[in-house]
């Protein structure tokens, strides 16, 4: 039992499913006997709709806050840390008791962001419209879906609705010049009220507010620290430098949670105010330079901060963040927080007539950018190392000092190295095994060659692990192409990112074992192909005509003296046909194991037969199907394999090393921090 302590977030899963996702702060546990966690992160399925603070009673499976663990993805289980959250949780649906609508202080606010987004939901907007104004009022993320907000980072303005430090200064600016009038009337009619700080506190007020209903997040914490550092200095008559403000908020946001170093926000939300601070240290003379410089110094500062962080850049984002920032800051943001006000006051229809003007913009612009992007280009790429993204960086930094045209120039050079620099590719074989949950996705790589077998689960409709682990672990290695891409089978956790990789890269050939894709070719048992003195590929089924699990395309790979099978989903009747076919050539040094380990496949037959030294096992932490199942451990601990798990050690990278044994490094090694 306990309490709804955060806005639940709604997203509409595969097959039409919803769900609520919430923190949750536990009071009490049944049995008294258990010990467990104070703040879990639940996911309801059911139909009741969840709200904040209120009170419940859930049957829950707890889970350990565990994370997919992949080169260049997300580290969620880094999120779970610096959030709080001791645990996660699906409740079982149906098995909770009745509630309480009486909400705690802690979380009134909470309350107050569901009721204004349900109120938005209600307005009769178009979705984007809705979507747009939801997550700029409420910070309620709900209605951007993975499409919308890739097309905002087409263009380079997904900052612009994470409610964050740039709308806190814009609402506080707005607010302090209305103090500043407020002060100038009171002023005008001789009233000692005109000697008060109107001005600072209607700004700090309004920042307080705005950052309330957006859920205090840690860019909008650091906006208010800086703020409260200036108006304080403002109000005892001392300097502030914007430098110290900024190393003071980082300060203080760190005590309250050390944790928050660990995140991507943190570092681009410090890393952009710094950027400006150092601007404004080399003032540019003239308005419109004052007005234009920023956007495109910020563009600049975004290409190596960006390449670091989301893998590429956008190439127009300096045009349109100079249409889009006032035109989000100054008129949309505004309106809708007037509409929030109006509605709370019970003004309704005036509340819908501004929220009908704040979603005009946004209903003539999305449609037209939505055609621009289907186009492409937008967006690059950029598969940078370490070095070219920090001299990037210092070129940018350099390039706005007061120098002569030759030594920018020279400054410019320095930004080369960004594009030209690309990670080296691995010129011996390597088998990569990612994380990718409760499905499978491998990638083998050699020379500059790539094939992707599966690519993990989701929703194909998005999201899914294709848009979260496998691009990004593409772009991270810099691999901007596929020369092969087999799809196994068509259930979702090896199929549902096929058409995101297609879309997301070029792709020379591609293989299924359920054809479904106008562009594939289906497996063949007997069918082989090379690498021209790199490897060589030869599917050994689907023997016969197969449907389901075994349609997989079951694929040997051979390099350099090693032999990699991935076995898809095949079952026991699957493995008895290669046997009887195949006998001793199925021998390999790497199984993938069938299934997940799921006792219906990886006989003590298949195995003697395919006596590996090394078995693979790609499932979900904590699997539902009770994946690897006890059987299949037992007979590959017995077969003498070594066996390695995606779950327990994230994405696996098999390669030959330098004396020809094969070196596995998981990508969990070597990191361990204490929430692991």
């Amino acid at each position: 039992m306990g309490e709804v302590a955060s806005l639940p977030r709604v997203s509409v899963l595969a097959e039409d499913r919803q769900r609520q996702r919430f923190e949750f702060t536990v009071r009490s546990l049944a049995p008294a006997a258990c010990f467990g966690p104070s703040r879990i992160l639940l996911s309801y399925y059911g139909n009741e709709k969840v709200l904040p603070g209120q009170t419940w009673r859930f049957d829950v499976l707890l889970r350990r806050p565990w994370g997919l663990a992949n080169p260049g993805s997300f580290n969620m289980q880094s999120w779970y840390a610096r959030s709080g959250i001791d645990a996660i949780g699906a409740v079982r649906a149906g098995e909770f008791v009745g509630r309480d609508t009486q909400a705690s202080m802690t979380t009134s606010h909470h309350r107050l962001r569901q009721r204004l987004s349900t109120t938005i939901d209600a307005a009769g907007l178009s979705v984007s419209a809705t979507a747009v104004l939801k997550a700029l009022t409420v910070a309620d993320k709900s209605g951007l879906n993975y499409r919308m907000w890739s097309l905002l980072q087409y263009y380079g303005i997904n900052h612009l609705l994470v409610v964050s430090g740039l709308h806190i200064a814009l609402v506080s600016g707005l607010a302090f010049l209305a103090g500043r009038a407020l002060v100038a009337a009171l002023a005008l009619l001789r009233l000692p009220a005109a000697k008060w700080p109107w001005a600072e506190c209607t700004s700090l007020a309004m920042a307080i507010i705005y950052a309330a209903m957006a859920g205090f997040s840690v860019a909008t914490m650091r906006a208010l620290i800086m703020l409260a550092c200036f108006l304080l200095a403002q109000l005892l008559h001392r300097r502030s430098g914007g430098f110290n403000s900024l190393l003071l908020a980082a300060f203080v946001l760190l005590l309250i949670n050390p944790l928050a170093l660990l995140g991507s926000g943190f570092w681009l939300s410090f890393s952009a105010v710094a950027a400006l601070l150092w601007l404004n240290q080399w003032r540019q003379p003239g308005l419109l330079a004052r007005v234009l410089v920023p956007h495109f110094f910020m563009a600049l500062v975004m290409v190596p901060l960006g390449t670091l962080w989301f893998g590429g850049a956008s190439w127009i984002s300096a045009p349109v963040n100079l249409l889009m920032i006032p035109l989000v800051g100054l008129f949309i943001v505004p309106l809708s927080l007037m509409g929030a006000v109006f509605s709370l006051l019970g003004a309704g229809r005036l509340a819908l007539a501004l929220w009908e003007l704040a979603a005009w913009p946004v209903d003539v612009l999305w449609p037209l950018a939505s055609v621009v992007a289907e186009r492409g280009g937008l967006f690059a790429t950029i598969p940078s190392t370490g070095l070219g993204i920090a001299l990037g960086l210092l070129g940018v930094m350099l390039i706005v000092l007061p120098l002569k045209l030759p030594a920018r120039g020279a400054c410019g050079v320095l930004l080369l190295p960004l594009f030209v620099a690309r990670p080296d590719p691995a010129l011996e074989p390597q088998l990569n095994v990612l994380d990718v949950g409760q499905g499978t996705a491998v990638v083998f790589t050699m020379a500059e060659r790539a094939l992707l077998y599966d690519t993990g689960g989701g929703n194909p409709a998005g999201p899914n692990m294709a848009q979260s682990v496998v691009l990004p672990w593409l772009r991270f290695r810099g691999i901007s192409s596929l020369e092969v891409m087999v799809i196994s089978h068509n259930d979702q956790d090896h199929s549902a990112g096929a058409t995101n990789i297609l879309a997301a890269l070029p792709v020379a050939t591609m293989w299924q074992g359920e054809l479904s894709h106008p562009a594939a070719r289906r497996c063949i048992a007997g069918m082989s192909w090379q690498w021209p003195g790199l490897a060589t590929f030869q599917f050994l089924g689907p023997a016969g005509e197969q449907e389901g699990n075994d349609a997989s395309c079951v694929l040997m790979i051979e390099a350099q003296g090693l032999r990699f099978l991935l076995a898809g989903d095949i079952g026991v009747a699957q493995e008895r046909e290669l046997i009887r076919y195949w006998g001793g050539n199925l021998n390999s040094d790497v199984l993938l194991v069938g299934h997940h380990g799921s006792g219906t496949s990886s006989s003590q037959a298949w195995l003697n037969h395919v006596s590996p030294s090394i078995a693979v096992i790609a499932a979900g932490y904590a699997s539902r199907f009770g994946h690897p199942h006890d059987d299949v451990m037992t007979r590959l601990l017995a077969s003498g394999a070594g066996i390695h798990q995606t779950a327990l050690e994230g994405a696996l990278t098999l390669a030959q090393a330098s004396e020809g044994a094969l070196d596995i490094t998981g990508h969990r090694e070597g990191y361990q921090p204490w929430w692991m």
